[in-house]
């Protein structure tokens, strides 16, 4: 319990200065190079100074919004008081007045800016218009869609429709021309928000054009109430993850999915860049993914994808997922971090497992509802006896339901036929694999063995869980740490779900003299 107290002591501490420094971030997102000099594939965030200084989000505004530059008495989410001491106070919420500055727009024409608006989104633009008029209807879209995540946003003193200004620059001179942004304006590469307007350059893939206009779309949806508790993991990682989208036939948008190729997702990369890092260290913990600092996401785009990472670990798993997306109603104030907290609960150790699992095995459509594992403790055996584990095909990590302890040797033995994948034909498998397609070096199919080690051996063995061992239909092994066995059978983790069938796993445990004689062998 002492080391779980320390442990979110620490992210306190860190939550309370990050948000600090990104209550006046400017903030936007990146693409799948890692360390791009260039322009459009790599990100920037940059603290920024208070009003009084130059070159900052709110100096742009305040020099912008030529007619209102003087910011409301009331601050947002506050309520306002009666002017008279007759009336009662009006203790209504509403969002802060639109001061969004009102542009010439024959004017910006003649410098090459076009305007395509829609009822959520205003976009100024010198893209090619056949694009540029699509763009509208895809965040009207996401607005339903974020309306329906974060909860719908109270209303304006007004009574008008809440609506964004979205600059897209193909080339920023005109832009600096217009005075729509300024020359002081700090080097970022990509996207940044400001209240309900974004400013972002063009990019090269279709998609993450729309994709980065949708992360910085989902800032100032999310962020417009001001006061924000929460994150700057979540706040990257949750606009990361809405913004994420696939568009079908119709032009029908879907927000918060798994890229499931590279392909149809041309300049994200979040996931290989996930893979390329697991490939040369162990997988972030989740504690070190939520000590993220402003200036982590500056220059490159390793936060961002570990950011969205941890945020799709907990959206789309099977008991994280319902009070994950409940933090989107805590964005505000301080109660971030204590519903943070009640929705791991009390095992830290137990949900860090879960995520080093999903960051070592992420894949480009990697199928969350079928490799969860949901962890149950094992048994002892005593020696001599053994114990029988039903193992699914379909799902990743299973529980045999046995604990076994460190130097003593098991057998295990594996029955039954299972099917993996049905095209071009079913492939009828043992437990020893099919010898002629293989996954991560062993056969499609083979059985494979991991131990989580009980919280004592994590002391000399902190990343045992991440160790597997093939076994196939039988074998004879020492255990390497005290833990409970977990089973699955060997397939791609975003092609589980296509697969029928289980076999049966008996676990022996040998007993002093079996050990000796299998030794001699």
């Amino acid at each position: 319990m002492k080391r779980l107290v320390s442990m979110w002591d620490d992210i306190r501490g860190t939550v309370y200065v990050a948000v600090a420094v990104s209550s006046c971030l400017l903030n936007g997102c990146g693409s799948e190079k890692k360390t791009p000099p260039a322009a459009e594939e790599t990100v920037v965030v940059v603290a920024e100074a208070p009003v009084e200084a130059t070159g900052t989000e709110n100096s742009v505004q305040a020099k912008s919004v030529e007619q209102n530059s003087h910011p409301p008495k009331n601050t947002p989410g506050t309520t306002a008081t009666a002017s008279s001491g007759l009336s009662k106070p009006d203790k209504t919420i509403y969002r802060p007045p639109d001061q969004r500055p009102v542009h010439n727009d024959q004017r910006l024409e003649l410098l090459g800016i076009h305007c395509y608006e829609s009822p959520r989104l205003k976009l100024y633009t010198d893209i090619d218009p056949q694009l540029a008029a699509t763009l509208p209807a895809i965040v009207d879209q996401a607005y339903a869609a974020l309306t329906e995540y974060f909860g719908p946003l109270p209303p304006d003193r007004e009574g008008t429709d809440f609506q964004v200004t979205g600059y897209i620059m193909q080339n920023r001179a005109p832009f600096y021309e217009a005075g729509v942004i300024l020359a002081s304006l700090p080097a970022i590469v990509n996207g940044r928000h400001q209240g309900a307007q974004f400013w972002m350059d063009a990019q090269s893939q279709p998609y993450y054009l729309k994709h980065l206009m949708l992360h910085e779309y989902t800032h100032c949806f999310s962020m417009i109430m001001g006061d924000i508790g929460a994150p700057i993991w979540y706040l990257e990682g949750i606009a990361e993850s809405l913004a994420t989208h696939t568009t079908d036939a119709d032009g029908k948008i879907q927000l918060n999915v798994m890229p499931h190729n590279k392909n149809d997702f041309g300049g994200l990369g979040r996931i290989t860049l996930i893979e390329e890092a697991v490939e040369q260290a162990p997988p972030r913990s989740m504690l070190e993914v939520m000590q993220l600092q402003p200036h982590d996401f500056v220059g490159t785009n390793d936060a961002y994808a570990w950011s969205w990472a941890l945020c799709q670990f907990f959206d789309k798993h099977p008991v994280y997922g319902k009070p994950f997306r409940a933090l989107a109603h805590h964005m505000q104030g301080q109660t971030f971090q204590k519903q943070l907290e009640a929705m791991i609960g009390d095992d830290y150790d137990k949900a860090n497992d879960a995520w080093l699992l999903f960051a070592r095995n992420l894949q480009p459509g990697y199928d969350s509802r079928n490799a969860a594992v949901i962890f149950t403790a094992g048994t002892d055996l005593p020696p001599g006896t053994s114990a029988t584990a039903v193992i699914q095909s379909q799902k990743g990590w299973q529980s045999s339901g046995v604990h076994v302890e460190q130097g003593d040797v098991y057998e295990v033995s594996a029955q039954g036929r299972f099917t993996l994948a049905r095209e071009p034909k079913p492939w009828e498998s043992t437990a020893d694999g099919i010898s002629f397609q293989y996954f991560k070096g062993q056969p499609l199919g083979r059985l494979i063995m991991m131990i989580t080690p009980d919280p004592e051996m994590k002391l000399t063995h902190p990343l045992s869980i991440l160790k597997e061992y093939p076994l196939g239909a039988q074998s004879n092994w020492m255990a390497p740490v005290s833990g409970t066995v977990y089973f699955r059978l060997n397939d791609a983790w975003n092609a589980l779900a296509d697969n029928s069938g289980e076999v049966e796993v008996t676990l022996q445990r040998k007993t002093k003299s079996d050990s000796k004689a299998d030794s001699k062998k």
